[in-house]
């Protein structure tokens, strides 16, 4: 590997971020929109390895926003293509490719020996069962969602409630995004947003969002709100 790779990171990390962030292992639970480019992020950031979850095969309605799918990988499972991306962009990584979606069985082994967890999902459900596993394991969970215009973010620690008790307390498993599709500009924001978040937590930077607060961003109106949840 040239010593050039990560000269751009040091003046935001430094060498010791860098060198506990190539320590560090994330699971990317989904690998469509936003695990896309969260996986792509991470990679080249130079995480040290990534576990990509993932049953769903590309269709061809994924082309307009997420950047693992391709016209020549239509009708393959996300997770294991996501592997091979990885390897296009830094071979240093290492992988494990898991071409099944979480649930209560598998989510505990999926998450194990992860220092972080990245929420890539698209239902509550899934949600719920990643929380409750990556709180059982003392792993905190960067969330992100998108729906239209508007996506939001929020690093879900351990000892943090709120946000679950509210997904525990909804009755429809999909968001918005039903009724609001998902334009290509919105995961790369939203996983930017996320990905930042946990490089900031791995690398031991501060971060006021282990304090159940809520980034909201409505893309329409270039707004940013931190919304804290009570």
């Amino acid at each position: 590997m040239p010593n050039s790779r990560y000269e751009k990171n040091m003046g935001t990390i430094g060498a010791d971020g860098q060198e506990r962030l190539s320590r560090s292992c994330a699971a990317v639970i989904g690998c469509g929109g936003l695990g896309g480019w969260i996986i792509e992020l991470l990679a080249r950031a130079g995480i040290g390895k990534l576990i990509v979850a993932d049953g769903d095969i590309f269709s061809e309605s994924n082309l307009n926003r997420q950047i693992l799918c391709t016209e020549n990988n239509i009708g393959k499972n996300k997770s294991e293509e996501a592997v091979l991306r990885i390897a296009a962009i830094n071979s240093d990584v290492k992988v494990k490719s898991v071409p099944l979606f979480l649930n209560e069985d598998n989510a505990y082994e999926i998450l194990a020996g992860c220092d972080i967890a990245f929420d890539a999902l698209d239902n509550i459900q899934s949600r719920i069962v990643l929380c409750k596993a990556a709180r059982a394991l003392s792993i905190p969970v960067v969330h992100g969602a998108i729906a239209g215009w508007f996506g939001q973010m929020s690093m879900i620690m351990p000892e943090g409630k709120l946000l679950y008790d509210i997904w525990e307390n909804q009755k429809s498993g999909k968001g918005m995004e039903t009724e609001l599709g998902n334009p290509p500009f919105a995961p790369s924001i939203i996983a930017s947003l996320q990905v930042s978040e946990g490089i900031k937590y791995l690398t031991g930077k501060s971060t006021d969002f282990s304090c159940d607060i809520l980034l909201y961003v409505d893309m329409f109106e270039n707004r940013l709100d931190k919304i804290k949840l009570k």
